[in-house]
């Protein structure tokens, strides 16, 4: 497969002039110096995860040299009092953890790197793993990936368990920690997994996905240009930075908390790909379309549950709209988004857990099974160029993405209304002229919604085209815990539909009851398996997923009616 390249003119030609100006030769090529193996054994008592036979763990220390000099590390805060080695390079290590298939002939020959959350890896929920089991039902394996954690985070270092990175310190009379060498420690694991014959497992493409915090770092990865190595070689084929909204992460400055959860205060300009025109600085500027980040970019997939639209400031739809939230955009060619709707930040428990922190049971919604789906969309878009699935998101242009007080959330007992909710303000961007006007109301669009309170646009899970509830993308906190008109952080809601008429009609419930949606359970789970064959027909469900979607949906109706 030919892969298109965009040639970036202004960058090159400031690397050139850059080198001009000085007697210098050209900078030094630095990136990953050398691997310490830890341990290194076969995972699982050599379970074969179908045609890809066996997987082996590879745990250890990576080193890397960063050229201060290199234009590209330049954007790099403090990287002129980073202390140098004999060389007049940056030295620093990062914990790495992979699992490759014993046999690499037997991989589908993509390095798939997990950007890991608070030092935690997450990507191994795409195989719904968890309790005893840390791989689930292997999907990832048995589609042959290469799984790949690298450190970026200086602040959790000493965690339990945690994937980190030690950064040096300025060498001023602060001595703080160069934070920004995180996007450099993933571009330049990446690129040498991909290009350097030497290291430990190799890749013919690579995708990295992120989740929340990691998704967050994705999205500033992008806009300062990392997926550009040293070499002006692309890095990442695809990227998929998830449950993001359009905010950014806190690592690039001095005196940064990366480890912070974001609420209120990770949302500056620019939010969308391609250059828009800020109505409060006149700026025009995208997170892809800038002088760093124009070339060698990515295909993307943005996917959001619904808290990132309804509430912590993210204010997801400004990735598909004007900055002034005015407007649908286009998105470019090399992007898509994805709203799953009725869900939440993370999926809570099945069966539903009473409510805790938040007035609402937690939002049960599953939306991994359409992440499966979209991963190999993304593999087929990279290897064999097959077009994915067509974003899915809310749009002026339907009638299906407005503003909260346009939503008439219908009067269930015991449930507040969202319509009074705002979106904060903008954070400040230090690389833009006026720091990008801080402290500037951001606008707050959401999905629309049915007379159940459900969602009308995006991905919508056969649990949430045939509901049993109402799924939202916000929970009020329990007012035992604070403010009962304040949010619980990233938390969605659960609010099931009475299970008979005269249970409607004591209660006062204004929608209409399970008994009189479905003729029987045979009739909804028939509904389930139709909307969910419609989602396979999209390419937002995979086949083999399906039957798994089913026997939830009927674990759902016997806890209801049972």
């Amino acid at each position: 497969m030919t892969r298109t390249r965009i040639r970036n003119t202004a960058f090159i030609t400031t690397l050139a002039a850059l080198l001009a100006g000085t007697s210098l030769a050209p900078p030094a090529l630095a990136e990953v110096s050398g691997i310490d193996i830890v341990s290194r054994a076969v995972i699982a008592d050599g379970r074969e995860f179908g045609a890809t036979g066996t997987y082996e763990q590879i745990d250890g220390r990576l080193h890397f040299l960063i050229d201060p000099a290199n234009p590209r590390n330049q954007v790099i805060v403090d990287m002129n009092v980073a202390p140098r080695n004999g060389a007049g390079l940056v030295e620093m290590t990062a914990d790495v953890s992979i699992l490759a298939p014993t046999d690499s002939s037997r991989g589908n020959g993509i390095a798939l790197v997990d950007i890991v959350n608070r030092g935690r890896k997450v990507a191994l929920g795409f195989n719904h793993a968890g309790g005893d089991d840390p791989y689930g039902d292997g999907f990832l394996m048995r589609e042959g990936y290469v799984i790949v954690w690298v450190g970026w985070e200086f602040d959790i270092a000493g965690n339990d368990g945690a994937v980190a990175l030690d950064v040096p310190r300025t060498t001023d009379l602060d001595t703080a920690p160069i934070g920004g060498l995180g996007f450099a420690a993933i571009r330049d694991a990446a690129s040498w997994i991909r290009y350097n014959p030497d290291a430990v497992v190799s890749s013919d493409y690579a995708i990295t996905f992120g989740l929340s915090q990691s998704g967050r770092f994705l999205r500033n990865y992008l806009y300062l240009g990392f997926n550009t190595d040293e070499r002006e070689r692309q890095v990442f084929d695809g990227m998929i930075p998830h449950i993001a909204g359009s905010s950014r992460i806190d690592l690039n400055r001095r005196g940064s908390t990366p480890v912070s959860q974001g609420q209120y205060d990770a949302t500056s300009f620019p939010f969308a790909d391609d250059a828009y025109r800020d109505p409060f600085t006149g700026i025009e500027v995208g997170t892809i379309d800038n002088m760093r980040a124009r070339v060698n970019a990515p295909k993307v997939f943005y996917t959001n549950s619904s808290v990132e639209y309804w509430g912590g400031g993210r204010v997801a739809a400004l990735v598909h709209t004007t900055p002034d939230g005015a407007e649908d955009i286009t998105l470019p060619d090399n992007v898509r988004f994805y709203l799953f709707a009725g869900t939440q930040h993370g999926p809570a428990t099945f069966p539903p857990a009473p409510a805790s922190a938040g007035q609402q049971m937690g939002n049960p919604t599953d939306y991994w099974w359409h992440l499966r789906a979209l991963l190999g969309a993304m593999t087929g878009w990279i290897v064999d160029g097959v077009e994915p699935p067509a974003s899915r998101h809310p749009r002026f242009a339907d009638q299906t993405l407005v503003v909260p007080q346009q939503v008439d959330f219908p009067d269930i007992p015991g449930v507040r209304s969202p319509s009074d909710l705002t979106a904060g303000v903008r954070a400040p961007n230090p690389l833009l002229d006026g720091a990008g006007r801080p402290g500037a109301a951001l606008p707050l669009l959401v999905p629309a919604i049915d007379a159940d309170g459900n969602e009308t646009s995006g991905i919508r899970h056969p649990e949430v085209q045939v509901p049993l509830a109402t799924y939202t993308g916000w929970n009020f906190r329990n007012p035992e815990l604070g403010d009962p008109g304040d949010l619980n952080p990233l938390a969605g809601a659960y609010i099931p539909f009475p299970a008979t008429a005269g249970e409607r009609e004591r209660s006062g419930d204004p929608r209409l009851s399970i008994e009189e949606r479905y003729d029987s359970r045979e009739d909804y789970l028939g509904q389930v398996e139709a909307a969910g064959r419609n989602l396979i027909s999209g390419r937002y469900l995979l086949e083999a997923d399906l039957p798994a979607v089913i026997e939830r949906a009927g674990a759902h109706w016997d806890l209801l009616m049972n």
